[in-house]
């Protein structure tokens, strides 16, 4: 099965309302989001925790899973580069992988027909 491609982001919370509807816009509107806590080349922090200080760098992220199939990937990293680039560090990653293909557990469809949502009767 060719055409299938995963992007997965991991990148700051705070944008993640704007860039839901600008995927929105270019016909994205299925996607897996989990929290996640990372570390890279943004600086860390120091908190106070029972009186005692605590440098931490860890910062609280998402991870933000897509699978597309109709919609090239080169519009999602449009939208990616609009909504979530700040210019600063932690802006995040995006990691693209070919899926070999999809199955749509509840009615055992694969590939692109695994994606669609079909109205029910």
């Amino acid at each position: 099965m060719s055409g299938l491609t995963k992007i997965e982001i991991i990148t700051r919370p705070n944008r993640f309302n704007l860039f839901q509807k600008e995927l929105a816009k270019i016909g994205v509107s299925g996607l897996t989001v989990t929290k996640a806590l990372g570390t890279g080349l943004e600086k860390g922090f120091i908190e106070l925790y029972r009186g005692t200080k605590k440098e931490s760098n860890i910062h609280e992220r998402m991870k933000i899973e897509i699978v597309v199939s109709t919609v090239p990937v080169e519009d999602v990293l449009r939208v990616v580069k609009e909504t979530l680039r700040t210019g600063e560090p932690g802006d995040g990653k995006v990691f693209i992988y070919p899926l070999s293909d999809v199955v749509k557990i509840s009615t055992g469809e694969t590939g692109i027909d695994a994606l669609q949502d079909k109205p029910t009767k």
